[in-house]
Formats: C-alpha cells, structure tokens, sequence
C-alpha cells in the first residue's frame, strides 16, 4: 500500500489530507489519474501545475510521470500558487517568491521577518542573481544536502543558501553578489517542517510585499551579469548548460 499526502490545491480538489492507494507500485501519472477520478474538482490535478515528491524527492528530477512509487516510499503532492512556488523536499515545506523593488533597509527587513515568523527559516537574495526557478531549488536541494551530510560552509542554513548562490565560500563575498539590496527585486526563500507556519509567512509576504513572480526569470542581463560574477565569457555556455554549470559550481564549494 502507498499512502498520498496531499497539501494545498491538492488536498481541497481530493477533499483529505492523505489517501492510500492499494498496489505494491505506481507510477506518477498512475497517481495522479487515480485522484482525478476521485476528486470534485480534478482540474486542480493537473500535472504542470503540480509537484509530486518521493521521499522528499520531486519526481521532475526523476523519471517524470514515469517515476515509480513504491509501498513505504513517502509520496507528497502540493500545488504551484500564484504568488509563489510551495515544495516538499527532505521533509521541509518550502516557498519561493518574487517580489517587486524592496523601499526598506535590507538588513532591517531581513530580521523583523525572521522575528516575526521564528518557526520558519528565512533567507532575502538579490533577484537578479537568480537564474531562474530552477536555480533557486536546485541551491536549496544542494544546502539541504550538505546540511544533511554535515558538510555546510556556515553555521547556519539560511546563511549557507546565500553563498552557494553566490558561488562563494566567503561571507562577506556573498553578501556583495546575491544579498538583498534597497531598490532591487528580492526573491524570498522560506523553509518550515510546519506548513501552517509556512502558509502564514506566505501570508505575511502578501501583506507587506508586491509579489512578481517574473523577477526570478532567467534573461540576457542576468546571465551576463553572473557570467561577470564569475569571470566567464557570457557566451561560453547554452541556457541549460549555464544553469547547470551555476548549480555544480554550488555544489562543489568546500569549506
């Protein structure tokens, strides 16, 4: 038996929390099919609008909708929103959102936030040192990682999202490339192994920021800019292979 946990969008189209499906195995696209026929509103089950993780894993970095669950792997299922991107990895929920130009201190911004939503871990960049999305999680996939492993170039793990973005080992070096500046785009990046926690900062988020989402999308001025950062020819790589190229430079830092 495999057992579904179902958050967000997800859980209000199938209307529980988690469902059993009775098979020893079961590829994504079987899943999802499956809760199709079972929820009332299955337009909410559509597959790009989802992220479906095993064992903390999103399937997208697997083998797709062909990925196979197994009885006792931990499936998860959560929804994209607007105004942000919620996932499911190593046991953290997590959310990524754009927003528009920050008017306040950064420093200043960067702790009322943190002490003011103490059950999650908070960290602020500089959007224009996003590659995208896909960055931005591949980078949290690398610091759950090396958190796991015992292997952190800081002591503390939003610290460790800014260098490995940056693609530095030296604090103070990262600051300068990736951290949160007055007048700039910002990309939050939230974690909490309590979703409750994590839906209330994204409501906080929606209280006090203009969220734009497109902030965090790749273009000709930022692969120029971080080409640049780390003395490259702008042209050296294709798009993929620059984006892949920035996440094994993050994954490869050592203390």
């Amino acid at each position: 038996m495999i057992t579904v946990r179902l958050l967000g969008g997800a859980r209000k189209a199938v209307g529980k929390q988690a469902v059993d499906i009775d098979k020893p195995s079961v590829s994504v696209s079987e899943i999802l099919k499956f809760l199709q026929g079972i929820s009332a509103e299955p337009k909410l089950l559509q597959p790009n609008n989802l992220i479906v993780a095993i064992n903390g894993v999103d399937s997208a970095a697997l083998q797709g909708e062909n990925t196979v669950a197994k009885s006792g792997d931990a499936v998860t299922i959560v929804t994209v929103v607007h105004g942000g991107a919620d996932y499911f990895f190593d046991g953290n929920h997590v959310l990524v959102i754009g927003v528009n130009d920050i008017v306040h201190d950064p420093g200043k911004l960067v702790d009322r936030m943190r002490a003011e939503n103490k059950d999650v871990s908070i960290q602020a960049i500089n959007a224009d040192s996003v590659y995208g999305l896909d960055h931005v999680l591949g980078i949290i996939r690398i610091a759950l990682e090396a958190e796991r492993r015992k292997v952190m170039l800081a002591n503390k793990f939003e610290t460790e999202l800014l260098m490995r973005l940056a693609c530095t080992d030296q604090i103070s070096e990262a600051i300068k490339r990736a951290g949160l500046k007055q007048g700039a785009p910002g990309c939050l990046i939230a974690l909490s192994q309590d979703n409750s926690a994590l839906q209330q900062f994204a409501s906080y988020v929606k209280e006090n920021f203009v969220i734009d989402d497109t902030v965090l999308n790749t273009s000709k001025k930022k692969r120029k800019q971080l080409s640049g950062m780390l003395g490259l020819a702008s042209s050296r790589f294709k798009d993929d292979e620059f984006l892949h190229y920035l996440l094994e430079r993050a994954a490869i830092l050592v203390k």
